[in-house]
């Protein structure tokens, strides 16, 4: 009598875990493959399920078959949970925190409480004019001597806060949101730092055609930054408003450019939504490296803002003849 309900759940269950791992190599091109994209870690759930169900049924191929799906589920869930990656070539480890605001509802003084302690490189995101003159005046300025801000109303700030000197920026134009570029000089390092501060479209609150356009021409803006920078050291920083499990943003790992998370063997670095009475469910907050290696990656909490940070330490190697 078990095994007829038991063999029908299990092939529900195989087919919603089977959607999420085909949802990794689709383009995002419609609601329902971004959120099975989006969830597609947690879908190994029913993929286990549906075994135990096939075996409780003894419908003994499928078994075998949701097995297998398991493990390509694992397989490539794995590999950000193993890490950090070692180098031999002598690095200075540089801070990076990247943040958004929550529309500027971020608390200004938990915000300069946490950079000042974990962050030599700070990227902000939804800083509004209010936001940003709060942040000043709660003590960020006194403590990270240069910046680069375009405050904005709503979710369209943007900024960059830094201990070293930033010695040359710029806007990056295309966007549905601002973006913004600088040029970093971490003493003892080879060649200036170059520091991508980015906030895509949202793909969930705006028109999804939006979000798919921003995240379709990053990586040629990324490859443009890659080849200014030559053998200098690039980071990549904001609220992309995408998880590693979707298509285009694992598109952005090329030309050398790497996760942060992934890198450090963080795992999924969960960052939205952060509310006080639930935990963020995925990660759309990176840090994305090139020419440098993150040793650790971790998120934290951002009193008032409806993410949780995503803080970074990144090695950046050495000029070897500083010194």
């Amino acid at each position: 009598m078990i095994r007829v309900p038991a063999t029908v759940l299990g092939a529900l269950a195989f087919a919603v875990a089977l959607a999420g791992l085909l949802s990794r190599y689709l383009p995002i091109d419609h609601e329902i493959v971004l959120i099975l994209a989006a969830a597609a870690p947690y879908l190994t759930a029913p993929g286990i399920a549906a075994m135990v169900l096939f075996a409780v049924a003894r419908r003994w191929v499928p078994t075998i078959l949701a097995a297998v799906l398991c493990l390509a589920m694992l397989a490539v869930l794995a590999p950000r949970y193993f890490g950090p990656e070692k180098t031999s070539v002598p690095s200075i480890a540089l801070r990076v925190l990247t943040a958004n605001l929550g529309m500027g509802r971020a608390d200004a003084r938990a915000v300069v409480e946490l950079a000042t302690g974990s962050a030599d490189v700070l990227v902000v995101q939804e800083m509004t004019p209010e936001a940003a003159n709060a942040l000043s005046a709660a003590g960020l300025d006194a403590v990270f001597g240069h910046r680069v801000l375009d405050p904005r109303p709503m979710a369209a700030g943007i900024g960059v806060w830094s201990r070293h000197p930033i010695v040359a920026a710029a806007s990056v134009a295309g966007y549905q949101m601002p973006m913004l570029r600088a040029h970093v000089r971490v003493p003892g390092v080879r060649a200036d730092l170059t520091v991508l501060a980015v906030h895509l479209a949202a793909p969930w609150v705006q028109p999804l055609r939006w979000f798919s356009g921003d995240i379709a021409r990053l990586p040629e803006t990324m490859r443009a930054v890659a080849r200014d920078a030559g053998s200098g050291a690039v980071v990549v920083a904001g609220d992309l408003n995408a998880t590693y499990d979707m298509r285009p943003f694992r598109a952005l790992l090329a030309e050398g450019y790497r996760d942060a998370a992934e890198q450090a063997g963080a795992g999924m670095t969960r960052s939205y939504p952060s509310k006080p009475w639930s935990p963020p469910v995925i990660g759309i907050d990176h840090v994305l490296t090139r020419n440098c290696a993150a040793t650790v990656a971790y998120t934290v909490a951002l009193p008032g803002s409806d993410h949780r940070g995503l803080a970074a330490t990144v090695d950046v190697p050495m000029d070897p003849t500083a010194g």
